[in-house]
């Protein structure tokens, strides 16, 4: 029976679908395919004025809906939906509650002022970081954890153990008794390392990792991201205060805060890039160049096996992996280009690899393959006349072999460009469940002989 009473989150069961509450979206997030495909339907982290945190889900058709209904951040009144519980199937949850909304076509929401309602703008339930242990042997919970940067890498391309690409941020976090490794992949890695880049930051960062996922290996505890993964640096809590103040006071005094400063990414010509000597083997340069012509083949992508991510062939019409030895029906693809740069000094023949030309298109094969008719995408001509901040890896083959063909590792758009300040700091081991090996310099297409000019 309905009533005017708002429910706190706490209270909400199934069996009923007009419950009323008041609540803050915190955050949102989507799950994605294992091929890298974000899927429509996501999930929202809602926070009422009693601090309970629910997680409620969106399904696919309300998506619009509801992407319309709310903004995050704002506080809303929301009516007429249902509750799940949630089984022991249901795995990594991204706060610790038996249930979850779902959101129906029925659902409607009103925004409500923010002197209307006290409800904080976050929310966190933090883990001791010696008490992750045991968090590591279980997999129904996510946790959420605070602590002071005291190793920090840059972002690199790694392998994982299966072969797969994939980006990848390593760092270590203490809270003054204990340390713990942190490891973000992909696109949370991507967005870690912007906000490093972008941003005036205090230092020593105090890092909030919200709802990772804690792994073990090797006895060493680490936390990583998962779907529901946020961070937050230097988020005005209690808790960030609070170890900002030990490591003012010399609590940390064991510890290093101060960065050592990475031997900056050189600048060179063309002319230069061409006579490089040894010691820029498996180093990156940064040129700034003119895209003079993409190349305009047929194949300006290539297919990769969905199991081990190598590069498959085509063999009787069909996609073929020789290391697995099958058949892929439906294989991934990558970007892989060839462009003609220059500068006043000369020009280069450069191959661009997915990362690059996904970073300046901001889409995936897929994504231009459905919009072009699977013909070639002309947005590619479109870099053409462009002037960009290139960064290239020097292989063994272009000083040993005076290779002609350079490989792209990032794009900037424009010549303004200042390598921001990096730190050098060692590296720390992921779980098994996340391990990569480093990549370095290994990017090779099998066919990049036919990418030349």
């Amino acid at each position: 029976m309905s009533t005017n009473r708002y429910e706190s989150l706490r209270n909400v069961c199934k069996g009923r679908t007009d419950w009323k509450i008041k609540v803050r979206v915190i955050r949102e997030w989507r799950g994605r395919s294992v091929t890298g495909e974000v899927f429509k339907n996501y999930n929202m982290l809602l926070l009422d004025a009693k601090n309970c945190r629910m997680q409620a889900f969106v399904p696919a058709f309300l998506n619009d809906k509801m992407q319309k209904m709310f903004t995050i951040g704002k506080i809303y009144a929301v009516t007429n939906f249902q509750v799940k519980d949630l089984t022991s199937e249901d795995k990594w949850r991204s706060v610790n509650m038996d249930r979850q909304i779902l959101f129906t076509n029925q659902t409607k929401a009103r925004e409500i002022l923010e002197n209307e309602v006290f409800i904080q703008k976050n929310m966190f339930d933090f883990f001791e970081l010696q008490e992750l242990a045991k968090l590591a042997e279980q997999n129904l919970y996510l946790a959420d954890v605070v602590g002071v940067v005291i190793k920090r890498d840059r972002i690199r391309d790694v392998k994982s153990r299966n072969g797969k690409d994939q980006l990848q941020v390593r760092m270590k976090i203490t809270d003054g008794k204990t340390k713990i490794n942190v490891i973000f992949w992909d696109t949370l890695a991507e967005e870690f390392q912007n906000a490093i880049d972008t941003q005036n930051l205090e230092y020593p960062l105090i890092l909030i990792v919200s709802s990772g996922k804690v792994g073990k290996w090797k006895e060493e505890i680490d936390i990583s991201n998962f779907s529901p993964t946020f961070f937050y640096i230097n988020y005005p809590h209690h808790s960030v205060l609070h170890l900002r103040k030990m490591a003012q006071q010399g609590k940390f005094a064991n510890e290093n805060f101060i960065p050592q400063t990475k031997k900056v990414v050189q600048m060179f010509t063309v002319n230069e890039i061409r006579n490089l000597s040894e010691e820029y083997i498996d180093e990156e340069v940064i040129c700034q160049v003119t895209i003079k012509d993409v190349q305009e083949i047929p194949k300006w992508y290539y297919s990769v096996c969905t199991s081990c991510y190598k590069q498959s062939a085509m063999v009787d019409g069909n996609d073929f992996c020789s290391k697995c030895n099958r058949i892929i029906p439906y294989p991934d693809k990558r970007f892989g280009i060839c462009v003609l740069a220059s500068d006043n000094t000369g020009s280069l023949e450069i191959v661009m690899m997915d990362r690059p030309i996904r970073t300046i298109l901001a889409k995936r094969v897929y994504q231009l393959e459905e919009e072009y008719n699977k013909q070639y995408p002309t947005i590619l001509k479109t870099l053409q006349g462009g002037d960009y901040t290139m960064k290239l890896m020097i292989s063994k083959e272009n000083i040993e072999n005076k290779e002609e063909l350079f490989l792209a590792t990032d794009i900037f758009r424009g010549f303004k460009f200042e390598e921001p300040s990096v730190h050098e700091e060692t590296l720390i081991k992921a779980t098994e469940q996340s391990m990569g090996e480093q990549s370095g310099s290994t990017y090779q297409l099998d066919n990049m002989s036919e990418l030349k000019y």
